[in-house]
């Protein structure tokens, strides 16, 4: 699944290096300042038409006005997102070319109201210690993306309309023999500096496909246009077709009826279904030599088909018809709790976090498709009714109890 929906996303990716990292990005400070507006482009008046007596006169032709073209939903944002308004991902992208690596950041808004996400990205290599380390970047382009508010499930391979994306890539080591190759400095943090100084500073975690980690040569690192992800591709008209390509490309492994794990290779058995309104989640036993957990898939319908939304893993419980789960707000702040599901209806309070709370869930899951009201772009996402606070919360703003 991940890969389709990468396709537009990662295609520049797919010539360089080859392997996989994971890395969880947190803006920690400072204010992202984006592009202004573009100006709305006005119709060239057509030539006047000059009156004339002469008799036999043949008129010229008017010249054709310019067209005006549609607003782009621009024209409506307020202001530049901030530090305190993104959240980021970084998702693994597959290639095998020439000492490259490559990973695809996913950035959301996990604010309160749509935000411009306008500019360039700088990029600094730090050590493992934090100390910083040689980095040389070329020019990036610049790029825009319309970012809708409430995103902070963020799933690299499932990017949503609403969030944007952009691609890091750099050298693991030269084409020449024993140059560079072999010595470069192992990368503990990735940080990344917006347009008028919000940082954005995360740890570089090692993937099993890439064992090299993050060790670019001579600390050269390429850094991607900030690109929108307007659409969700369409999967598939099955929910547990979706659901069990979403988690097969999450795990790398097979969904079968029954299976043993053998030395290396891991399986996934499906173990039970809830279905909602226009939301199901799917419950999968994972086994793997080294223990097992229970996964979910959880898929949203639309008038395109079913879409993939997320997959969690965990030896806890997890957003289920029936489970338990806790608050939880990454960016700071409370999560609203709503009278129905959907967040046009009213607001019945707005709950902090606290790990030692926990909701029963009550409900099968209910997907709302929604439309931000000043990106013009879907917000729509499944909607969970907790026992003890009498009403309906985002799945975003859940989790379970240490998972």
């Amino acid at each position: 699944m991940r890969w389709k929906l990468l396709v537009t996303v990662l295609v520049a990716v797919l010539v360089v290096g080859g392997g996989a990292t994971l890395v969880l990005l947190r803006l920690t400070g400072g204010t992202g300042h984006g592009a202004t507006a573009a100006a709305r482009a006005t119709p060239t008046p057509s030539a006047a038409m000059p009156t004339s007596t002469a008799p036999a006169a043949v008129p010229t032709p008017s010249p054709s006005p310019t067209p005006t073209p549609t607003p782009t939903p621009s024209a409506s944002i307020s202001g530049a997102c901030t530090g305190s308004q993104l959240d980021m991902v970084v998702g693994a992208a597959s290639s095998a070319s020439g000492g490259q690596e490559g990973v695809t950041a996913l950035i959301g808004n996990d604010g309160g109201t749509a935000c411009d996400l306008s500019g360039t990205l700088q990029a600094q290599l730090l050590g493992s210690s934090g100390s910083a380390l040689p980095t040389s970047q070329a020019a990036t382009p610049a790029g825009q993306a319309w970012l809708v508010p409430g995103r902070v499930a963020l799933d690299p391979w499932d990017p949503q309309p609403g969030e944007a994306t952009a691609l890091i890539s750099w050298r693991t080591g030269d084409t020449a023999s024993g140059v560079c190759s072999g010595s470069a400095p192992v990368v503990g943090e990735l940080s990344l500096t917006l347009l008028g100084g919000a940082s954005v500073t995360a740890p570089v975690n090692t993937y099993p496909t890439l064992l090299q980690g993050m060790a670019p040569c001579e600390g050269d690192v390429q850094v991607g246009t900030i690109t929108s992800v307007s659409s969700a591709a369409t999967f598939t008209t099955d929910a547990e077709d979706a659901a069990n390509s979403d988690i097969e490309e999450e795990e790398g492994e097979t969904v079968t009826t029954s299976c043993t794990p053998t030395a290396g290779q891991g399986c996934l058995t499906l173990s039970g279904e809830t279905l909602g309104t226009d939301a199901a989640d799917f419950e999968y036993q994972s086994y793997g030599t080294g223990g097992g957990a229970v996964c979910y898939a959880y898929v949203y319908e639309d008038a395109a088909g079913w879409h993939p939304l997320d997959v969690l893993c965990t030896q806890d419980l997890a957003p289920v018809d029936g489970g338990t789960v806790m608050i939880s707000v990454p960016g700071g702040g409370c999560a609203d709790v709503h009278a129905t599901p959907g967040n046009a209806s009213s607001v019945l309070s707005c709950v902090s976090p606290s790990t030692q709370t926990t909701y029963a869930v009550e409900q099968p899951p209910v997907y709302v498709a929604e439309t931000d009201p000043t990106t013009h772009l879907a917000t729509g996402t499944i909607w969970w009714y907790l026992a003890g606070l009498d009403g309906w919360v985002a799945q975003d703003y859940l989790a379970s109890p240490n998972g």
